[in-house]
């Protein structure tokens, strides 16, 4: 679980099912709402411990990107991601040129969202790639991988959104072994984040679907 997290989308059903989800699946301690760019940039000023920030590319007030570039200059450490509907490629760009530490499509499913802001929390960058964008076929070389008993564990609670440090604590290991685990389960599968690992190990049977 993670502190506090902003997430701040102009349509409330949106906003409010994915905080319910946020919240009972344990992600985050407390879940700060937003409607409005303003309202956004009001709690990142005045939130000095927030964890997470993650924001509509398309929100009143928002005057494309240059609001994302404020809110940097705010607060520079502070992890912003990008949760939209567009999967247009130069928002894509645009997005990593305005200083995002992600870009996750509305497309993705909650499980796959929590993941890549795991991943993010984590301390990584989290942008699709084009494995998630061609997953019709199945990449050469990976129909045959045989991930070991722990991997599949691992896996499968990478699947339902919990960080590397969530991982270590319910499995009772270091932090270390886990890393190590995540970096070979994305060498046998050709992959190289946590919403491409978890998309293809459900494509080959190696976690259940929800």
């Amino acid at each position: 679980m993670c502190g506090k997290v902003l997430l701040a989308d102009d349509h409330a059903v949106f906003r409010e099912g994915l905080r319910l989800l946020m919240e009972a699946r344990g992600f985050a301690a407390q879940v700060l709402e937003a409607g409005t760019a303003a309202e956004a940039g009001e709690v990142v000023t005045t939130t000095p411990d927030l964890a997470l920030a993650v924001l509509d590319l398309f929100m009143p007030g928002m005057e494309g990107l240059t609001f994302l570039k404020d809110l940097r200059q705010k607060n520079p450490t502070l992890p912003i991601v990008l949760l939209t509907a567009s999967e247009k490629r130069h928002d894509l760009r645009a997005a990593i040129d305005a200083g995002a530490t992600g870009y996750i499509p509305k497309s993705f499913s909650i499980s796959d969202i929590l993941s890549a802001l795991s991943s993010i929390l984590d301390g990584e960058a989290f942008f699709p790639d084009e494995a998630m964008e061609a997953e019709e076929e199945l990449p050469d070389g990976v129909r045959d991988v045989s991930l070991s008993p722990r991997q599949k564990e691992v896996l499968g609670l990478i699947s339902r959104g919990h960080s590397n440090k969530e991982i270590a604590r319910i499995l009772d290991t270091a932090l270390p072994t886990v890393k190590n685990h995540v970096a070979n389960i994305f060498e046998k599968l050709g992959t190289s984040n946590r919403v491409a690992a978890v998309r293809l190990g459900r494509k080959m049977g190696l976690i259940a679907d929800e």
